[in-house]
């Protein structure tokens, strides 16, 4: 029993009884609409309770992608409408934009449907609401049935990047990297004299003819290399507006993560991942393939920022990577304990590529206060030093730009002497 069914009974009983008492005939004809609706919605009550569903249509999906919300009300004979409210979450943008969707009632059945998009990577709750099913004239409901939400998993977007640089010093197996040493591979390297063992096939004739002796041509090695993804979630600077917005220094990491992630397990590399900087460091190690592409985006979605700010250094002792391994480092490099874990892991023969992730319009909260804007100034400059000590170091650092953006370091890498040994 609803308000205005209330109100429409109270009104009908009191120009009724006003009319009699009084004998106004008039007050029983303005009484009549009151008492006919009144009369109406008693005579359709509904008999039965409905039977309500709802469910979320995908729980795995990417930042821009859409999804449902659906609902399936079933046993509503006598109700008129359904009225579906799903409530906010974060980064969430709904369809209809207050996240309310009114079906009507046909053959006892109702399906009203929300769609949501997710504007940011990470793990949320999405449905979450009330399904409130409503008689004729608004007279009975039957509701609002609370609705249980599903834990969703939103993955950064797809991003193109590109690198047409080698990965530097691969010591793996069969992969798409040209190797330094002679081997089975497709691009040129020597001609040199027959010797035993050598292949028939790779004879050159040309030569052997020219000179009356056995020549053969021969290759580099092709092979893979291991790729760790290092990615800093001590702080997360700046400010997130999703994907039509601005960007955060976490969410350039996790985006430009998965954007290497996707191009290097692409081109055959072992790939793996490593988040520092949380009270429980996410590890994914080294593999190849599509499932290690979605392993690696299922652990995006988990990163948060945290501020165990001591705990950095035990948990990059820990990380296991082969001789002939590319780390790459993503971090905004705005705490003192990012910059040692760089010159940490350059000592321990490791080649270590920096990308910057600190948006270059970054702003942060309370800037406002003169304090505050100077301390953020000073923070500023510091940390240019510290970069400048790591590239003193040899160790890179440069801006994450998109595609395009590591070619330059992986050449000038690939030009270094390997390292000799990699101490774990």
């Amino acid at each position: 029993m609803t308000v205005p069914f209330v109100q429409g009974g109270v009104m009908a009983g009191g120009c009724g009884l006003g009319a009699v008492l009084m004998r106004r005939p008039d007050l029983l004809i303005l009484a009549m609409p009151f008492i006919i609706i009144t009369a109406w919605s008693i005579a359709v009550r509904p008999r039965r309770n409905p039977v309500l569903q709802s469910s979320i249509r995908r729980t795995w999906l990417r930042e821009g992608e859409v999804s449902a919300w659906d609902v399936r009300v079933e046993n509503a004979d006598d109700a008129e409408q359904v009225v579906a409210v799903l409530e906010p979450a974060h980064h969430v943008v709904t369809e209809p934009d207050l996240g309310i969707a009114v079906a009507p009632v046909v053959d006892g059945c109702a399906a009203p449907t929300i769609t949501w998009q997710a504007q940011r990577w990470g793990r949320r709750t999405v449905g979450n609401g009330t399904i409130t099913v409503i008689s004729p004239w608004a007279a009975f409901r039957y509701g609002p049935v609370p609705q249980g939400g599903v834990l969703t998993h939103t993955a950064p977007r797809e991003e193109y990047f590109t690198v047409a640089a080698a990965a530097p010093h691969p010591l793996g197996l069969v992969g798409p990297n040209r190797s330094r040493r002679p081997g089975d591979g497709s691009e040129f390297a020597d001609i040199r004299p027959f010797q035993t063992g050598d292949r028939l096939r790779r004879i050159h004739w040309p030569v052997s003819a020219r000179t009356g002796q056995l020549h053969v041509r021969t290759s580099y090695a092709e092979q893979d290399t291991e790729v760790m993804l290092l990615v800093d979630a001590i702080l997360d600077v700046g400010v997130s507006e999703g994907i039509d917005g601005r960007e955060s220094s976490l969410d350039l990491s996790v985006r430009s993560a998965s954007a290497l992630a996707a191009h290097f397990l692409a081109r055959g590399e072992r790939v793996g991942l490593h988040v520092f900087g949380m009270q429980r460091p996410i590890r994914v190690p080294a593999g190849m393939g599509a499932r290690q592409l979605r392993r690696i985006s299922d652990s995006l979605a988990e990163v948060r920022p945290d501020t165990g700010f001591g705990k950095s250094r035990v948990m990059f002792a820990r990380v296991r990577t082969g001789a002939g391994a590319l780390v790459i480092m993503l971090s905004p490099l705005i705490t003192r304990d990012a910059a040692e874990q760089v010159a940490h892991l350059a000592q321990r023969g490791l080649t270590v590529v920096v990308v910057d992730c600190l948006p270059p319009d970054v702003e942060i909260a309370g800037t406002d206060d003169p304090l505050t804007a100077t301390a953020w100034r000073i923070r500023r400059l510091e940390r240019e030093l510290e970069v400048a000590r790591l590239q003193e170091r040899g160790v890179p650092v440069v801006p994450w730009r998109g595609p395009g953006s590591l070619d330059l370091v992986l050449r000038q890498i690939s030009r270094r002497p390997a390292h000799r040994s990699v101490v774990r």
